[in-house]
């Protein structure tokens, strides 16, 4: 757009000044946590208030070695943190190359600065795919508006000379200066800003799980606490002492210490992972959602065609120049997309003849075409040939039908007429063809989701026919089946999303409506999109990725963001999800192993004559061995199986069988004990040799099949385990076993190997 030297235009140094006055559009939404966030939200939890309470019990029995679970506290809260400070610095170093920009006036040129560089006063230029983030009045040129981050209306409206823009919006199409009005925290931009880049939270499986069983740990552990206190205390008359100490062990034992944390953790090792890999995680259970995707809806250009457009040829039906036509038109109206730029590109240097447009319509992708109106000069339109010719499309109908049958694209130029800002094609003067370059490494890509159940949906605003035959070229499977939406009502469309491959002459409302459909029929569906016309649907998505080479405003409310533009990165993200989820899935059934296996004792011993036999420095040997160490490292571990539809029942029978398993041999411990004349420090011991035995088996389970990094983490923690105990039976509070003593243990032995068979019988079960 030309610069008019009579707009106002700030200095270097005007803006320098008024930014330290502190009117410059700075924003204090982040999209990631600041430091300090992370810190306290790593240490100010519920589990380690409560761990920390524990360790002040513990302080007043005066017995300080069973203060040990305060170490495995600290290291989660430094583990977390750590990681977290990791994927924030990765976050926001690839979100530097994505933050929005705008072409300002300084000193009276044309300058491109970050938005939050802006400054009240300042004139920028806007054009087709950017997002306004300051409020300002239009000086000149004119461009159409999608508010619908505003007003929630969808609708493109029209602003020219004198009308205000809000922040929060963004450009359709066409081009003109702005002043700034209002920025920063006086504008809409604090808050549709931040909105348009979180407008909507992944949807988590593992969070949502995870604060399930948050709830219900928290909602138990206390009161068991209490009880089990009162019983020691007050029921079995033990001194305070004697009390405390296994009320601590089993409060300690009920704590999945770690396994929220382990989640988070994964997660920020995902970011840093995808991250090198240039892919901008913008939330961070984003992972998860694409991984469970069972549909991938996407648009034709950008994704599966690299963007690139060039001239394949025209057609005159009645000897016209058609190139010099089009040419004309673009000298009228703004080129502001890739259709519009490759037939400047090749027509433009024919040097049409001069004429001044009386009025002119940028493309839309609602409208989907131009014109432009040169009064007594002539009227011409240029676009979709179905939505040019409207009622006279069937003139035309065949011809277009050939040259679309191969996957080009036709735009059919016509001569029209132009009465109170209505245009009008009369008379169909040729077509331009256009061919769009399939991507490298698409068919693989797209084999990929084949082979892992994810069904593709093309979602296009071109002709269904031509889009469907670059679909068959880039190996979409079943793209033979497409619909053209632009005929089709909503409830026709929510009908045939199923079933159909590929939606052509779709608009942005349309495709929100084939996603909705979609997710209300059990899909969870994802959404890939670089276009302003694909803002919307990336919005409604389970989970949306934007390619960093389209508009900016699909940047900000995707979750994620491809920043080579490179669909074919997409199995990457997949399979660092299904690592995530698989990875803590294994963890979880080793942390909620101890929780249920404890709880079940501790809510059992209420009844029963038996102290709790376990000491709290046990329990976080135990737990250090059989799920805290093991599960930061399997956490690594590459894991690229189907993601399981049901984490919780899969975890919770994974866990069940293996908390079986140790409770069965507890209290069989509890109740021959006495009757082989066993002392309570011998059963104690016992207790701690099985449990640690049998949470190990477990591991090994959790394991399988084993390979060498798998195996050297259960020998390292069986070694741990063990070595612990040799070298530091006393700190542990373990006595020699006697004879009989001995012979128990032995025979308690083989109940461990219950759960390595239970575990290969429904293995197998699974493979049948």
């Amino acid at each position: 757009m030309k610069i008019d030297q009579s707009w106002p235009s700030l200095s270097n140094e005007e803006a320098v000044r008024l930014a330290k006055e502190g009117k410059a559009n700075v924003s204090s939404s982040s999209a990631s946590k600041t430091t300090k966030q992370i810190i306290f939200s790593n240490l100010f939890t519920f589990y380690n208030m409560l761990n920390v309470v524990l360790a002040a019990l513990v302080i007043t029995t005066g017995s300080y070695r069973n203060m040990l679970f305060l170490g495995i506290v600290i290291s989660n809260f430094l583990i977390g943190t750590i990681q977290e400070l990791r994927a924030k610095k990765a976050v926001d170093s690839l979100a530097v190359l994505t933050a929005p920009t705008a072409r300002a006036i300084r000193d009276g040129k044309e300058v491109v600065l970050p938005c939050s560089e802006l400054v009240l006063g300042d004139v920028v230029l806007i054009g087709a795919g950017d997002q306004i983030t300051a409020d300002g009045t239009v000086l000149g040129g004119e461009a159409r508006l999608n508010e619908s981050l505003i007003t929630g209306e969808s609708d493109a409206v029209l602003k020219q000379k004198g009308d205000k823009l809000l922040s929060g919006s963004f450009v359709i199409s066409g081009e003109c200066a702005v002043l700034l009005t209002a920025v920063g925290a006086e504008s809409y931009a604090e808050k549709l800003t931040a909105e348009a880049k979180k407008l909507k939270t992944a949807k988590s499986v593992l969070k949502s799980t995870m604060v399930k069983i948050i709830k219900t740990v928290t909602l138990f552990i206390v009161p068991m606490g209490m009880l089990t206190f009162w019983n020691h205390y007050v029921d079995q008359g033990l001194s305070y002492v004697d009390s405390m100490i296994p009320t601590v062990a089993a409060m300690v034992g009920m704590i999945p210490d770690g396994l929220y944390l382990l989640t988070s953790m994964s997660f920020a090792v995902g970011v840093v992972r995808l991250a090198q890999k240039r892919t901008l995680t913008q939330q961070l259970y984003s992972l998860e959602s694409l991984a469970r995707a069972d549909v991938l809806c996407l648009d034709k250009t950008g994704t599966i065609t690299s963007g690139n457009m060039k001239i394949k040829g025209t057609v005159s039906f009645d000897g016209e120049d058609i190139g010099a036509l089009a040419a004309e038109i673009y000298s009228a109206v703004p080129a502001d997309n890739a259709t519009a730029k490759a037939i400047v590109d090749a027509f433009g240097s024919r040097n049409p003849i001069e004429k001044t447009a009386e009025h002119f319509l940028p493309f839309s992708s609602a409208l989907k075409y131009v014109a432009a109106n040169f009064g007594a000069e002539g009227c011409y339109m240029l676009g979709a040939p179905e939505f040019v010719m409207k009622d006279g499309f069937d003139e035309i109908k065949a011809k277009s039908a050939e040259y679309s049958a191969d996957g080009t694209r036709v735009l059919a130029l016509c001569k029209g007429s132009f009465n109170g800002e209505i245009y009008k094609a009369e008379k169909p003067l040729g077509f331009i063809l256009i061919e769009d370059e399939i991507r490298a490494n698409v068919k693989e890509t797209f084999e990929y989701f084949r082979k892992n159940d994810v069904a593709i949906k093309v979602i296009s605003g071109d002709n269904p026919a031509a889009v469907s035959a670059i679909a068959k070229k880039a190996g979409v499977i079943g793209a033979e089946k497409f619909a053209d939406a632009s005929v089709l009502s909503d409830e026709e469309l929510s009908a045939a999303a199923e079933n159909t491959v590929v939606f052509g002459r779709v608009s942005p409302e349309q495709k929100r409506v084939i996603i909705k459909s979609l997710q209300n029929l059990g899909h969870t569906v994802a959404m890939t999109g670089d276009g302003v016309n694909d803002v919307l649907a990336l919005k409604d998505a389970d989970c949306s990725v934007a390619m960093a080479s389209g508009a900016q405003a699909a940047s900000h409310v995707s979750q994620l963001v491809l920043l080579d533009s490179d669909f074919s990165a997409m199995p990457d993200v997949v399979l660092e999800g299904r690592r995530v989820i698989n990875n803590i899935q294994r963890a979880a059934s080793l942390f909620l192993m101890k929780t249920i296996y404890t709880f079940a004792l501790t809510a059992t011993l209420l009844f029963a004559p038996f102290s709790y036999p376990f000491a709290p420095i046990q329990m976080t040997l135990i737990g250090a061995v059989a799920s805290g160490i093991p599960g930061i490292f399997l956490a690594l571990e590459p894991n690229f199986k189907r993601v399981p539809k049901h984490f919780m029942r899969t975890v919770l029978k994974r866990a069940a069988i293996g908390a079986a398993t140790i409770f069965g041999g507890i209290m069989a411990v509890l109740i021959s004990g006495p009757f082989l004349g066993l002392s309570a420090d011998e059963c104690s011991t016992i207790c701690a040799l099985y449990t640690g035995t049998a949470s190990l088996m477990a591991l090994l389970c959790s394991c399988l099949p084993l390979n060498k990094f798998k195996a050297t983490i259960v020998v390292g923690c069986t070694v741990i385990f063990f070595g612990a105990l040799k070298l530091f039976g006393e700190l542990f509070m373990l006595v020699p076993l006697g004879g009989e003593a001995r012979v128990l243990l032995l025979c308690l032995s083989p109940l461990t190997l219950i759960q390595l068979i239970a575990r290969s019988e429904i293995f197998r079960k699974k493979k049948n």
